[in-house]
C-alpha cells in the first residue's frame, strides 16, 4: 500500500492507496501517523476516498491518529468515506 503525504501551511493529508484497510495495511498507516505526529504535525485530513471497506485494525489507526493531533492541540478530519465505511 502506498500512502500519498502532501502538507499544507496549517495541515498534513493522507491518502491511503488501498480498497481495504485492513490488518494488513493499517499498521503501515498508523506508524505514518506516529511519525508526522513525532515530527510536530498535529493538524491531519484523511481522505478516505479509495476506501471501501475498513475493519477493526484500520478503525484503532484513525483513533490513533486522533488522539495524537488532539495530543497536540490539533484536530483529525476524515473526508471522502463511503457508505460502507460511514457505517
Amino acid at each position: 500500500m502506498k500512502i500519498q503525504i502532501s502538507s499544507e501551511e496549517k495541515y498534513t493529508v493522507l491518502r491511503p492507496d488501498a480498497e481495504k484497510l485492513d490488518s494488513s495495511v493499517s499498521p503501515l498507516l498508523k506508524a505514518e501517523i506516529v511519525m508526522l505526529n513525532g515530527k510536530g504535525v498535529k493538524n491531519l485530513l484523511i481522505d478516505l476516498s479509495d476506501v471501501k471497506y475498513i475493519d477493526s485494525s484500520g478503525l484503532s489507526s484513525i483513533l490513533v491518529a486522533n488522539r495524537l493531533c488532539k495530543s497536540l492541540d490539533g484536530v483529525l478530519v476524515l473526508c471522502g468515506l463511503q457508505d460502507n465505511v460511514k457505517n
